[in-house]
């Protein structure tokens, strides 16, 4: 988490930005999906309650509609003078009774099969009968064996009772009471025929139970696919605890009908839902994204712009790029760093033109110190003694002193030409070489159509000494050069003093034009030539390990002149 923290603590604010815009769109958008499934649940629930009711309904109405039927017939036979005269009346023969029972008890007893094919038989038992007629007419006694007669009431309303297992049966009994005999009326019922309206909606991952009226099984079943199966199949309180469930009573029976479904269904119902909904919601996280980014883009571009120039301005830059007409936070933040840039521009350049100042004033002190008419007359003096001693080399460097000191000082002007300059380098190179016994050798490519351009002076002698004490001198190599070279560049003078030297890395040569170089004369030319040119004056170093240095001075051709 840790390490997570600090990733996007470093991540630029760009990034940062358009994660807040699609974590704070993503929010209300979870929110919703979560609302929505639990409405879909709840709305799928309640649709799968009523479609549970319905089918329970419809399913219980049919049953009850049978039973009706059932207890009409029962009352009919019941009620019937025929088959009550058959009970009071005593025959006068076996075969008077037997037709008797075959003529009227029998249609009266077997009609009902016909039109309702889940009749299986109905039977009537009773005291009066001594001899058993087929399935139709039986003694009281043979009931006594039944399981049915035991859970038979003394009332002579309706009842029901079954009989699961491998003889499945339903029975509806009804006993009734005359001044002389008991009698016993029961309907066997097809166990599946008459359940079969309730059974046939059990399709689909749903299951029923039916309980009588003290709590048993009359009948349980299920269709489901594997895995939501019940492990108690015929535990109502297991059922009503885990799955959705729906209840009706019987008034006739008085059994209990429940029919359910697995919650599972219901919930898978929803999620194919939300799956459908998946590439929407994928659209708009992507079209959150690149509004959020298109956002932070728009918000963070000026502190970007802001960094940059601020990097920029570090690495000794100080033109200020950004701007803003906001009236924001950033847009105030742009103002007020142009504003404090400008100042300390303005404060450098007042550092700058005093620090010249204050150079020019001691340079010109100096050169008041000195006495030029002296200085030149003591070299003539020692040439002239030299010349008559025979001492050509010392004669050589004496005249090639005089040249440097006498271009040097330029009368105590501040600028020259660049034929003075030229001047003053070679009187400068002659005296190097005869002090390092011409151990290198120059190389000059002058341009003669900017001999008259005006620059500042003394511009090539600290790069040519850097060159040769710093590059050529800790150098090896036997063919030691140093090229200086003046070109004319469209309206710019260019200057070029380049070695084959130790050379050094980029790094390092570029920090010899700024505050991080120790040397002073080379990073004073740049500061002049700023001062004096600002942006129309630039000077470049390059160079390479093994390879040497190169610098180059580009100045306009048209300067204006320097204040003595």
């Amino acid at each position: 988490m840790k390490r997570l923290y600090n990733r996007v603590k470093n991540l630029k604010y760009r990034y940062k930005l358009t994660l807040l815009v699609i974590v704070a769109g993503l929010i209300p958008v979870l929110i919703i999906v979560f609302y929505m499934q639990n409405g879909m649940t709840n709305i799928l629930h309640e649709n799968e309650v009523d479609s549970l009711e319905n089918t329970l309904e419809q399913s219980v109405e049919a049953i009850e509609n049978q039973e009706m039927i059932y207890e009409n017939l029962v009352d009919y036979i019941s009620y019937s003078q025929d088959l009550r005269s058959i009970l009071t009346t005593e025959p006068e023969s076996d075969y008077e009774a037997y037709v008797e029972y075959a003529n009227v008890a029998d249609p009266l007893l077997q009609m009902p099969q016909i039109y309702h094919k889940e009749i299986r038989g109905i039977t009537l038992y009773s005291e009066s009968i001594q001899v058993a007629h087929g399935n139709t007419l039986m003694p009281l006694s043979e009931a006594e064996g039944e399981s049915w007669y035991h859970e038979m009431d003394d009332n002579s309303s309706l009842q029901w009772s079954f009989r699961r297992g491998s003889a499945q049966e339903i029975t509806a009994c009804r006993r009734f009471y005359d001044d002389e005999t008991t009698a016993v009326l029961v309907m066997t019922l097809d166990y599946q025929a008459t359940l079969e309206p309730f059974s046939s909606q059990l399709r689909d991952n749903t299951g029923g139970i039916i309980l009588d009226e003290d709590g048993d099984v009359v009948y349980s079943g299920y269709s489901m696919d594997e895995g939501y199966t019940p492990a108690k199949p015929e535990s109502v309180e297991y059922i009503m605890q885990n799955y959705t469930y729906s209840a009706q009573e019987m008034d006739g029976t008085g059994w209990s009908f429940y029919i359910y479904r697995p919650n599972e269904v219901i919930t898978e119902s929803v999620w194919v839902l939300i799956a459908r909904n998946i590439p929407i919601f994928a659209v708009c996280i992507i079209l959150l994204a690149i509004v959020g980014y298109m956002f932070s883009r728009r918000m963070v571009s000026h502190l970007e712009q802001l960094t940059e120039n601020m990097n920029q301005i570090h690495m000794g830059f100080r033109k200020v790029t950004v701007s803003s007409d906001a009236d924001d936070e950033v847009g105030v933040l742009i103002r007020s760093f142009r504003r404090m840039m400008n100042q300390m521009n303005r404060l450098i350049s007042e550092v700058y033109e005093a620090k010249i100042r204050l150079q020019n004033s001691e340079m010109k002190a100096l050169q008041a110190q000195i006495n030029p008419h002296f200085l030149y007359n003591s070299l003539s003096i020692i040439n002239w003694k030299a010349l008559e001693a025979g001492e050509d080399e010392i004669s050589k460097v004496t005249l090639a002193l005089s040249t440097y000191y006498r271009t040097s000082l330029n009368r105590g002007e501040t600028m020259t030409t660049v034929e003075s300059e030229v001047s003053n380098i070679r009187a400068y190179l002659r005296i190097q070489l005869i002090m390092h016994d011409n151990s290198f050798s120059v190389e000059e490519d002058i341009d003669l159509d900017v001999s008259g351009v005006e620059i500042p002076k003394l511009i090539l002698q600290p790069l040519v000494e850097n060159a040769i004490d710093h590059g050529l001198d800790m150098s090896e190599r036997e063919d030691k050069l140093l090229y200086i070279g003046v070109a004319q560049e469209g309206e710019n003078v260019v200057f070029t003093v380049r070695d084959n030297g130790v050379g050094m890395e980029q790094q390092k040569a570029e920090e010899i034009l700024t505050y991080h170089s120790s040397g002073y004369g080379v990073r004073n030319v740049c500061e002049r030539i700023q001062v004096l040119y600002g942006e129309g004056g630039t000077m470049e170093v390059k160079s390479s390990p093994g390879c040497g240095t190169e610098v180059k001075i580009r100045i306009p051709k048209k300067a204006e002149k320097a204040s003595k």
